[in-house]
């Protein structure tokens, strides 16, 4: 995917590489992401991944390949659920279950937001 950017990375500065690097990186995040503004963003927060960590990516024995690891990760990091949520068990279906009701407690489930 990235080939034309594996070697380009010794001598380059990371300004220069990330502008080599873009239109694959944007490719593969549209491609995982489905969408224009997402795989903008999610290619965004990698290269920005990368500038922290160019020491690193630079001294890979595949850049492209550790820039196409950190946009997967980025992208999973993105999709996972933030924080959690206490949920009450019933055994109404929710569009009959309001707040305030007197639903039966079956129990308290913690789950993944």
């Amino acid at each position: 995917m990235m080939d034309t950017v594996t070697s380009s990375a010794d001598g380059c500065t990371f300004e220069e590489y990330a502008g080599i690097a873009w239109p694959s990186l944007y490719r593969y995040a549209y491609l995982l992401a489905g969408n224009h503004a997402d795989a903008e963003d999610i290619a965004q927060q990698t290269l920005v991944n990368a500038y922290r960590s160019w020491s690193r990516v630079k001294g890979s024995d595949s850049p492209a390949a550790y820039l196409c690891r950190m946009l997967t990760n980025t992208y999973v990091s993105q999709r996972r659920p933030k924080g959690r949520r206490l949920e009450l068990l019933t055994d109404a279906p929710p569009s009959q279950v309001t707040r305030g009701s007197a639903a039966p407690r079956n129990g308290w489930r913690c789950g993944r937001t």
